[in-house]
């Protein structure tokens, strides 16, 4: 459940508990004065009409109950010393309670007894009292609390929309908590998850944030520009670098060609041939780091051709299938359909076997590794899969950056991780896309998707 929901959920349940304890409390409270009050106005009118029977008899007393307009909550009766009812004033309403028959024998003309009855069928109760008249006879005068259970009533209706109202005026702290706080921190984490899988044009988003999660953002994004500023300058100095030693080298290399060639000493045609070796291999990182600026730039020169990629991948089958032999590898080409499409050749050709390569070095002796074509409507994927160790999550994030190595990497497995970002280059040049995976079992697969629309008037339109 989001932390919104939790917090509002809590919110409720607490007002929700608060709000019943007050009605509760409130409701005893008020049983307990209005019992106060009731005790009292039986009391007081008990005395009242005794006073008037023993003044004057039942006709004052008949007369003044009448005046009162009691019928729906207050009774009277005269009984004998028998037991027997002389006189009676029960209305509807305070009808079926059992009224005792005598007085306790304890009772003396002075004295006053209270008792509660209950109804046998509703909720209200009866206060009864009872005083001995000046004749013997015995005066008694009830009053149910209906009046109070529908007053209590009231007043916990009353409560409970108070409760209500409580709980919305509650309610707008949360707005302004969640609308200021987490939904700005959603967003940081949506931007921090953006980074994560290296995006390192993501930055904090907290315009309607408080000001301390507006800093903190501030400041986050601030160091993230001062880091994005020190990669530009890096990666800068490295292409720098390695434009200007294409040149140096390439001298190097006739220089080391002429000595090789007009040498007569075995050892030393031997070390010049080891020499022109390594110098070709530092020619060649320097040219993937070139042609890789160039494709992030869009400044990479295509030699467009239509070409059949089924064509294509089985001739790089045919060229790596004598290296998977030697390795005791098992390599399989899965191109069933043909399509022709409108690219460089040897680019594609160099991104594809930079993926073979990464795959021949990461497999162990016996896995599988498979060069596959699949044509998905106007798109062409090419796909390299193997057994080899697999991507962690990590790997699947940042492999494709320059000079990032996968984590199955060692000394063993050669390289300074650049075959990787030189694919997804290639791959956008051609307005494609690079991507990877975990295989389902073992392993993982590697592709470059291109564009595969009729090469025809792709030609026209370049």
């Amino acid at each position: 459940m989001p932390s919104t929901w939790r917090l509002g959920l809590l919110l409720a349940v607490l007002m929700a508990l608060s709000t019943a304890l007050c009605i509760s409390v409130a409701g005893w409270a008020m049983r307990q004065n209005l019992s106060s009050i009731a005790r009292a106005v039986v009391l007081d009118d008990l005395g009242e009409y005794a006073v008037l029977y023993n003044r004057n008899g039942l006709k004052e007393l008949t007369e003044v109950f009448a005046a009162g307009k009691h019928e729906e909550s207050q009774a009277v009766r005269i009984t004998n010393p028998a037991g027997e009812t002389i006189f009676e004033q029960t209305p509807d309403a305070v009808a079926g309670y059992n009224w005792p028959k005598r007085p306790p024998k304890k009772l003396k003309p002075s004295e006053t007894w209270l008792m509660t009855i209950p109804h046998p069928e509703r909720q209200q109760q009866l206060l009864v009292g009872c005083q001995i008249l000046d004749d013997k006879n015995a005066l008694w005068f009830g009053r149910t609390d209906a009046e109070d259970l529908a007053y209590v009533e009231h007043i916990r209706r009353h409560l409970w929309f108070a409760g209500l109202a409580s709980t919305v005026l509650m309610l707008l702290p949360l707005w302004w908590f969640v609308r200021h706080v987490l939904q700005p921190v959603r967003e940081m984490m949506l931007s921090t998850h953006k980074l994560a899988q290296g995006s390192t044009e993501a930055r904090l988003q907290a315009p309607g944030a408080v000001p301390e999660l507006q800093a903190f953002a501030t400041a986050f994004n601030t160091g993230l520009d001062r880091i994005d500023a020190l990669t530009a300058e890096l990666q800068n100095a490295n292409d720098n670098l390695a434009h200007e030693l294409r040149t140096p080298l390439a001298r190097i290399r006739g220089n080391l060609e002429t000595f090789h060639d007009h040498i007569d000493n075995p050892t030393a045609r031997d070390a010049a041939a080891r020499g022109l070796e390594e110098l070709d291999r530092a020619a060649a990182l320097v040219q993937t780091i070139l042609t890789t600026r160039a494709a992030e730039h869009k400044a990479l020169k295509l030699h467009l051709e239509i070409i059949d990629l089924r064509q294509l991948l089985a001739d790089l089958f045919e060229l790596y299938k004598a290296a998977a032999e030697e390795r005791g590898l098992h390599f399989t080409l899965e191109a069933p359909d043909t399509r022709w499409v409108l690219i460089d050749r040897q680019r594609i050709n160099q991104a594809v076997a930079n993926l073979l390569d990464n795959a021949f070095a990461y497999t162990p002796r016996g896995g599988i590794i498979t060069l596959a074509l699949s044509i998905h409507g106007e798109q062409a994927r090419i796909s390299v899969r193997d057994t080899g160790p697999g991507l962690t999550a990590a790997d699947q994030a940042k492999i494709w950056q320059r000079y990032v190595r996968g984590s199955a990497s060692s000394a063993r497995t050669p390289g300074m991780g650049l075959g990787l970002s030189l694919v997804q280059a290639l791959a956008h040049a051609h307005h494609g896309t690079a991507g990877c995976r975990n295989n389902d079992d073992q392993g993982a697969e590697f592709w470059i998707d291109l564009p595969a629309s009729d090469p025809l008037t792709s030609a026209n339109v370049v």
